[in-house]
């Protein structure tokens, strides 16, 4: 891993500071990257043109985006 577990946190606090108020977004997580070598941001948005303008990597890691729907508490 290029980053550890700590620098994620870090960097998913000041990814959360930027674009935390973006309209359907939805959850801001730390996973694996698509290459399974570092680790990466899980953005949880609930429809597909909501991740538009999100960057590809944000402070070193990729910003990996998932299409989630809509989340209701039950």
């Amino acid at each position: 891993m290029k980053h550890s577990m700590d620098e994620a946190r870090e960097i998913q606090k000041a990814f959360e500071e930027r674009f935390g108020d973006r309209e359907g977004l939805l959850g801001i997580g730390i996973c694996l990257n698509p290459g399974k070598d570092d680790l990466a941001l899980n953005i949880s948005v609930s429809r597909e043109g909501q991740a538009s303008g999100l960057p590809a990597t944000f402070d070193g890691l990729d910003v990996v985006v998932d299409v989630v729907g809509s989340i209701r508490a039950f």
